[in-house]
């Protein structure tokens, strides 16, 4: 195989706290209370800057270099990608339950949940522009453990990826550590027809 794998360490990200009120879930709650977690939503996004170290990598196979899953029927090409924010916020979420602090885990939990999904996606952003460079139509990217493509396909993509140089790590169940990880494929087509992504 001679694909090249690049790694991201520079990320703008760019978070909402709308976001993070809405998958707390709390709507329908007395307005102090929301009240409440609104201001511990604002006070756990202060603590991101010193918490997060997002890192990616990712690379683009020949459809002969991947190991033939249906997934990747069709593609003239595939995008590849780990993403991960590391092990402090779920550190600092550990410590905060242990404290009985469980609002506060909670919330700071989300915000990782949504840091982690901002930094794929910008990563998304980039192999789809790769795609369009090379005259080819990127898919919607696509995770293991979804669909018809099994979480044991992690396998894969680790066997691919370098994922030590960003500190994943993945267990003998397909899970990956630091939990604030996620992987990925992007299919790239030459057909326009047979992708998934409004470009």
């Amino acid at each position: 195989m001679s694909f090249v794998v690049e790694k991201i360490e520079n990320f703008s990200l760019s978070l909402d706290s709308r976001k993070v009120f809405l998958r707390i879930g709390c709507r329908k709650q007395r307005e102090d209370k929301i009240e409440r977690v609104k201001v511990l939503i604002d006070k756990e996004k202060e603590k991101l800057t010193s918490l997060l170290e997002p890192k990616a990598v990712y690379t683009i196979l020949d459809y002969n270099e991947t190991n033939k899953h249906h997934i990747f029927k069709n593609a003239e090409k595939v995008g590849l990608s780990l993403c991960t924010i590391g092990y402090n916020l779920e550190k600092e979420c550990t410590e905060l339950t242990e404290r009985n602090e469980i609002l506060r885990a909670l919330i700071l939990d989300v915000w990782g949940s949504e840091t982690v999904e901002e930094v794929a996606n910008q990563v998304d952003r980039i192999i789809s522009r790769k795609a369009r460079e090379m005259n080819l139509w990127p898919s919607k990217r696509f995770s293991p453990g979804y669909g018809i493509w099994d979480i044991k396909e992690q396998k894969f993509i680790f066997n691919v990826l370098p994922s030590k140089e960003i500190g994943i790590e993945l267990t003998k169940s397909f899970i990956m550590i630091p939990q604030k990880s996620v992987s990925f494929r992007i299919n790239f087509y030459r057909d326009r027809n047979l992708s998934t992504k409004r470009i």
